[in-house]
């Protein structure tokens, strides 16, 4: 069996004639424009080989149910569709199949049957985020047996293959082409989006993250290291689940549903909440190079430059409202000291509340204006985007230039007034009473990642001897 499902605004199907001699009988309801609104669409061919599987009509219920479960969505459709196979199981069996899981998962959803043996047109708009179209195969066990026990290692082999550079099109300087010839890493569709680091990668990597460990250490911060794997409660409370649901990838762990972090701020929350706090604990800086993992679609993918799998310099800052303009101006020059020993020179951009955003305008206004006072103290000169901050706070991004000319948006510090509230953090203050936290949200390098295609590029591969691989050759 092979299913297609695509998750649609809506989707307008009407019956034409019959495709079949003898198609099934249709209410005139059914003969009409059916229009469904809000619906997951699976398109579905069952196979020949489905015959034989009398599990088939169990799987194909909870695979459904699989792929509308993250999308939480009522409705489903489900619709015939033999162009997805070129081996059909008798159309008898296949009508039988789709008619019982109508009844099975009617249960639990509101669900619309295409009409089976005819030739409909169908019109429908795709929501186009990245979990809106997912293809799925149901194989019959036997098979899949008779297949492990005939694996093709060969065939594998190549389907696995590094994936190839087309490098017509790129400029010398290119950092992937630059990744190349210097041996520093490499792509696979094993794991899209996702890369093996070699040695001589490694090597720059590993050197940047020492050179960050000295300097944070000098600014008195604290390491941690959280979980890859946090519960949806977890991801609920932050705000990230409603705010950034499709660019989470989510899994199930003894029936609860978990998301692999996309990022590195809820762990952080929990490692302050871990200890009770007083005033004397803070400001506290806590630091963590934590590896995060983002859904993009294939297409946008480019190298270093926009993965799924990358390492981010975060750091939380837990503050007193008093102490928070100089925590703030403390961490832009950590930022300003760092770039400068990359010869990067940036502009600074400030974005206020987004229309989309978590806690009160009280909140952001205080929040909004902290920032400011913070950035006009330090005599930082910016440039306002209105509307662009994180969802739980305004921020201020760092845009580096390379040799180019090129901007990129790399670290990034951010007030929030909001998470604190949400997880309850507390810290029990001078007068013997607990006192709510600021928290500040900050990065450096962003995705060390990109950081290192942004030297590859700027410096054309001639890194500086600190940070080259191969610092002599004879």
């Amino acid at each position: 069996m092979k299913l297609l499902s695509i998750h649609c605004d809506y989707i307008k199907f009407k019956p034409l004639k019959k495709a079949l001699r003898n198609p099934e009988e249709l209410s005139k309801k059914r003969q009409e424009l059916i229009e469904v609104k809000e619906p997951l669409v699976i398109f579905t061919a069952i196979e020949k080989q489905d015959e034989t599987n009398k599990d088939i009509l169990k799987k194909y219920t909870e695979e459904v149910e699989n792929l509308a479960k993250p999308l939480k969505v009522n409705n489903i459709v489900l619709y015939p569709y033999a162009h997805l196979s070129s081996s059909l199981a008798k159309p008898d069996f296949a009508q039988k199949i789709l008619e019982e899981a109508d009844k099975k998962l009617s249960k639990k959803f509101t669900i619309n049957r295409a009409p089976f043996g005819y030739y409909k047109e169908f019109e429908l708009k795709a929501k186009g985020h990245p979990m809106s179209e997912l293809s799925r195969q149901i194989d019959n066990k036997d098979q899949e047996k008779n297949q492990e026990e005939q694996v093709d290692t060969k065939q594998l082999l190549r389907e696995i293959s590094k994936t190839k550079l087309d490098s017509r099109e790129l400029k010398d300087n290119d950092h992937r082409i630059l990744g190349q010839k210097m041996d520093l890493f490499s792509f696979s569709e094993t794991a899209p989006g996702m890369v093996f680091w070699h040695n001589n990668g490694l090597m720059i990597r590993n050197q940047l993250i020492d050179f960050w460990r000295e300097e944070h250490n000098k600014a008195n911060y604290e390491e941690i290291l959280t979980p890859q794997i946090l519960d949806k409660k977890l991801w609920l409370i932050s705000g990230h689940w409603d705010k950034y649901k499709e660019n989470i990838f989510i899994s199930d762990y003894e029936k609860r549903p978990f998301a692999v972090k996309p990022m590195n701020c809820p762990g952080g929350m929990l490692v302050y909440k871990s200890r009770p706090k007083s005033y004397k604990d803070l400001p506290l800086r806590v630091g963590e190079l934590g590896v995060v993992h983002r859904q993009e679609l294939s297409g946008v993918l480019a190298g270093l430059f926009r993965v799924i799998q990358f390492t981010q310099d975060d750091a939380h800052i837990f503050t007193t409202e008093k102490q928070v303009v100089d925590e703030l101006i403390g961490v832009m020059n950590l930022i300003e000291k760092m770039y400068k020993i990359f010869g990067f020179k940036y502009d600074v951009e400030f974005s206020t509340r987004p229309e989309k955003r978590i806690g009160t305008d009280k909140m952001w206004d205080k929040a909004e204006v902290t920032l400011e006072k913070a950035l006009k103290k330090k005599k930082v000169k910016y440039k306002l985007n209105e509307g662009d901050g994180a969802f739980y706070g305004p921020k201020i991004d760092y845009h580096i230039r390379d040799s180019l000319g090129r901007t990129w948006q790399c670290g990034t510090l951010q007030l929030d007034m909001a998470m604190p509230e949400r997880f309850d953090l507390a810290y029990v203050d001078k007068d013997n009473k607990p006192k709510r936290p600021i928290t500040l949200h900050r990065t450096v390098y962003g995705s060390l990642e990109r950081f290192i295609g942004i030297l590859l590029e700027h410096t054309h591969g001639n890194l500086p001897l600190w940070l080259s691989p191969i610092q002599v050759r004879i």
